[in-house]
């Protein structure tokens, strides 16, 4: 075919086509591989684009290069590049704009990304238009007719598109990815369509070798392990259908990662490609593999000495216990943190997942910012919003002492200012300004503290979230069970996500969108639960691949747990209790285990928690059976794993065997010790001292809300039973579910409990329409104040949580999941919540 002559010098050429280039500067153009499939999909956009108005719709899986090429072809045709993610969540006012307040505080339109983008000639990407909701799709058809204008309802302007402008949308198929729906016939017949295939095996090598710039060798041998790992998708199903774990941006990862020689490079690719993998079979087949192509022995504890990391040596807390998973853990970690990638840690509850990310954040000496997804999570409470503007009352002092102080020093006349309000200050400063005879006056600090007394009129003001906040400081970003979320949320995130860790802010306002690029030292961390567990998902295939996954299997190695306790045992004489507790743990799970998981290595800290608190008033033997009784027996028949135990056996039965077995150990101390009956319920004894309240020798200090009129008696039998295993709860630093038949004495037990030891309760009633906002308080109108002021008032939950009073959740079960979730960070060893309307973390008080 006869390429065509140059039409003019402001066209470049690609393949037979000449493109016309853009009005904006040039830029240096990123390093893009041409390889045989891409120069043919490259060649198909250059005959759409030359057109100039037909828009294009590319369909094909993640990580084939979609979004990349019209970038590349952007930047080729001197273009501005311009994306937004689209997710279920999507508001049209995203796209064509909406009301905000300016920085005066006054209501102004605010232009969005796709009218901004009509109007300037950008190229814009629709990146994942199938997620969009359909009121977002059916306001492009006007502009993607044959006459391409945009209508915006609020203005009621007419657009017609720059002609440089050009419409790009990117879609995954509907069927394997979470969320995608299939685009009717009618809408993608508006579009032209290419369609992207995953990048042929042959030029896997010529793309790995010149796009990360590693030994044409290397290449070789890691598109080997790619092919015979994907051989083995049918019979082991660890690389599920045609993509599963490994993609095109797993083998970047491997080859970024810059290994040295064939045993560093099988050692990364273990790391990046078995340490996924949940099932240890599985996890043997991927290591066999790499060993066999690369030639080489992979010895996991050479891997993981942490030693010869640079954060295990700046790292200098002695609160850690570096057992070998957690070695595992820190070690992988640091390896993804060395080269930029977001990290997704998936793992039960209590294995560490948070701790290393906090470990890392000390060790690196920068911030980290956390929030803990759950179902209502929203875009605002990651990127931030609009907020009541806070301490109105300090900025306006702030701002009339500063007035004071301009017009003392260009004022003649001897006035006092002290006694003049700031609206009378502000009125005076303005004809100070106005003033054409004076020169003397420094104009430009006028009009900056006029605007200042503008922005301390305004109702609402732009407040970033943790997420831009950590972007813009360079600190770690840690999204606490991540797959809690909704899809959509996270898809929002699409782009930090990407190498170069960018974002625009479209619902920020302001005269131009603002686009975010992190700067060094931002990281991107991610934890859930495996799918199975109620409220729990997986994550779809698309947004697992752009993380580097880590699989954190529960601590099971006795070595490892023996290490924990031991490390916990503060008191002399309990450190010999390790082996003990490990024994009792091997005989509970051998008699009753075979049913589920019952321990956790949380279970195993609160006795070992509870031992180091009560050794010194109970004695090594009593504190051990008393601390056995915490963690198993006090809360048999309460959970559906210990229901499954009292198959075909009673309570009393299994607590007789228990206490036995628990006795039997404690004879191992070399102290003697009387032991306590503890089948007695009668022998149990109740005390009250001025500073003490306590029920057996177990005891808690009284408070200052001391009550003499208390209906309720402690004395009886069962009642003072179920008061011990309270108050033996209450020695630990934890949160207490009471579980039992209406009726039961649930609640008028803990109303008797704080009377009698002298603490305010405060009783929350939930239902399936609590919301947390309910617990933790709300933006509400001001009683007396001007129109429209809000401020922000507590709720009771965070009230108390402040105060340190006794919080009783009535009904824990009937609340949703969300709220559920959203207390998980005060109810852990962070004992902390974070407020995002108010940007700040309140710490639970040291009593409650």
């Amino acid at each position: 075919m006869q390429i065509p002559r140059q039409p003019s010098n402001d066209y470049v050429q690609f393949g037979c086509y000449w493109l016309k280039i853009g009005q904006y500067p040039p830029k240096e153009v990123s390093h893009y591989i041409l390889t045989p499939s891409v120069t043919k999909n490259l060649n198909n956009l250059a005959r759409v684009v030359m057109s100039s108005k037909f828009p294009v719709l590319f369909h094909g899986p993640t990580s084939a290069g979609k979004t990349s090429m019209i970038h590349y072809l952007a930047q080729r045709t001197n273009h501005r590049f311009m994306r937004i993610n689209n997710h279920e969540h999507t508001d049209l006012q995203e796209y064509l704009g909406s009301y905000v307040t300016n920085s005066e505080g006054k209501l102004e339109y605010q232009e969005g990304a796709l009218v901004e983008a009509v109007r300037k000639g950008y190229w814009l990407v629709l990146d994942e238009l199938n997620l969009a909701p359909t009121d977002v799709l059916e306001a492009l058809n006007r502009l993607l007719d044959d006459n391409r204008e945009l209508f915006i309802p609020e203005t009621q302007e007419m657009i017609k598109p720059h002609s440089d402008f050009m419409l790009f949308a990117t879609q995954n198929p509907s069927g394997l990815y979470a969320g995608r729906k299939t685009l009717s016939r009618a809408f993608r017949n508006r579009f032209v369509e290419i369609h992207f295939n995953d990048i042929p095996e042959e030029e896997l090598e010529t793309i790995i070798s010149e796009k990360c710039a590693i030994a044409p060798s290397h290449c070789k041998r890691m598109v080997q392990v790619y092919k015979k790992l994907m051989e083995q998708r049918q019979s082991t199903r660890i690389f599920e259908k045609q993509h599963g774990f490994i993609t095109l941006r797993d083998l970047f990862r491997w080859a970024k990662r810059g290994a040295m020689d064939y045993k560093e490079l099988a050692e990364q690719g273990y790391m990046l490609l078995a340490e996924r993998v949940r099932k240890s079979e599985e996890k043997l087949i991927v290591k066999q593999v790499l060993e066999t192509v690369m030639k080489v022995t992979i010895n996991e504890n050479a891997i993981y000495d942490c030693s010869r990391l640079e954060e295990f040596k700046m790292y200098r807390q002695n609160n850690i216990v570096w057992t070998k998973a957690m070695k595992r853990l820190f070690t992988l970690v640091a390896q993804c943190l060395r080269f930029n990638e977001p990290v997704l840690l998936i793992g039960e509850t209590g294995c560490g997942k948070t701790s290393v990310c906090q470990v890392l954040a000390e060790a690196r000496r920068t911030g980290l910012y956390v929030l803990n997804c759950h179902h209502s999570t929203e875009t605002a409470d990651l990127l931030g919003g609009q907020r009541p503007l806070r301490n109105r009352d300090i900025l306006n002092s702030e701002l009339k002492r500063d007035i004071s102080e301009y017009l003392k020093s260009h004022e003649e006349d001897d006035i006092d200012l002290e006694n003049l309000d700031l609206c009378s200050l502000v009125k005076r400063l303005d004809l100070v300004c106005k003033d054409e005879q004076s020169l003397h006056i420094d104009k430009d600090k006028a009009k900056h503290l006029s605007s200042r007394y503008k922005q301390s009129c305004t109702l609402f003001e732009w407040s970033d979230g943790p997420l831009v906040k950590a972007m813009k400081s360079g600190s770690f970003f840690l999204l606490d069970e991540i797959s809690l979320a909704d899809d959509s949320v996270i898809e929002r995130l699409n782009s930090v996500l990407e190498p170069h860790r960018s974002m625009t802010l479209p619902e920020k306002g302001g005269k131009c969108i603002e686009e975010l690029v992190s700067i060094e030292g931002f990281q991107f961390l991610a934890t859930m639960n495996p799918g199975g567990d109620y409220g729990k998902k997986e994550l779809s295939p698309a947004l697992r691949n752009r993380f580097t996954e880590i699989w954190v299997p529960p601590i099971t190695d006795q070595e490892d747990l023996l290490q924990v306790i031991s490390a916990q045992l503060e008191h002399p004489t309990s450190k010999n209790v390790g082996p003990l507790i490990l024994e009792f743990i091997n005989w509970f799970s051998h008699m009753y285990g075979n049913q589920g998981t019952i321990i956790s290595l949380r279970d195993i800290i609160s006795w070992v928690n509870f031992i180091n608190v009560t050794i010194e008033q109970l004695g090594s033997k009593e504190s051990f059976i008393h601390g056995g009784c915490l963690v198993f027996l006090d809360g048999l028949g309460s959970s559906s794993a210990s229901r499954t135990i009292l198959s075909g056996q009673t309570l009393k039965d299994i607590r007789t065997k228990c206490l036995t077995k628990l006795k039997e150990l404690s004879a191992h101390f070399t102290v003697f010790e009387p032991i306590v009956n503890f089948d007695d319920c009668e022998s149990i004894s109740i005390n009250s001292t001025e500073t003490h309240f306590s029920i057996h020798h177990l005891s808690i200090p009284k408070g200052q809300y001391m009550s003499h009129d208390i209906s309720f008696t402690l004395h009886a039998p069962t009642t003072s039973d179920n008061a011990m295993c309270v108050l033996r709860a209450m020695q630990v630093r934890k949160p207490i579910l009471l579980e039992g038949s209406p009726g039961a004495g649930k609640t008028s037990l803990i109303t008797a409990l704080a009377a009698a030891s002298g603490h305010k309760l405060v009783r929350i009633n939930l239902s399936d329409q609590t919301d947390l906002i309910d617990l933790f308080g709300s933006d509400l109108p001001v009683e007396g104040g001007r129109s429209g002021e809000f401020a922000w008032r507590d709720a009771p939950f965070l009230q108390a949580m402040k105060s340190g009073d006794w919080v009783l959740l009535d009904e824990l079960n009937l609340a949703s999941q969300s709220v559920l979730e959203g207390l998980n960070s005060c109810l852990d060893h962070r004992e902390a919540i974070y407020i995002p309307e108010l940007d700040k973390e309140f710490f639970c008080a040291q009593k409650w």
